[in-house]
């Protein structure tokens, strides 16, 4: 009996393309539901036999695992490439708003003492 699978796994490699992030999440997490659906249905079905269900749901299990981390390996490139973004623009306003000039120590320092007579 040969086994088969409807389901498809893409590869994807992680890049800083927010929008076309959310794209590629959508499109991995929709053949996450239909190997899901499909793995539903193999534990449903009596045309098979019991060790080619046990090898399709391997199958399916690995590829819904595959999905998965494809998934998480997008979220933490977007999310480190959040933090980069983020860190450079606290970098850059903290370069745009030079310190201002402290007054000397002499001029300062009457203003802290108390004199009683």
């Amino acid at each position: 009996m040969q086994i088969s699978s409807s389901s498809s796994v893409s590869s994807t490699s992680p890049s800083g393309s927010g929008g076309g992030d959310a794209s590629r999440i959508a499109a991995l997490q929709k053949q996450l539901k239909e190997a899901t659906n499909e793995l539903k249905q193999v534990a449903t079905d009596s045309t098979l036999d019991t060790k080619a269900k046990e090898q399709k749901q391997k199958l399916l299990q690995a590829q819904i695992q595959a999905i998965q981390q494809q998934i998480a390996s997008i979220q933490q490139a977007a999310a480190q490439e959040a933090q980069k973004k983020a860190q450079a623009k606290a970098d850059a306003a903290n370069i745009e708003k030079p310190t201002a000039p402290r007054k000397p120590a002499e001029s300062r320092l009457g203003n802290n003492l108390d004199v009683f007579a």
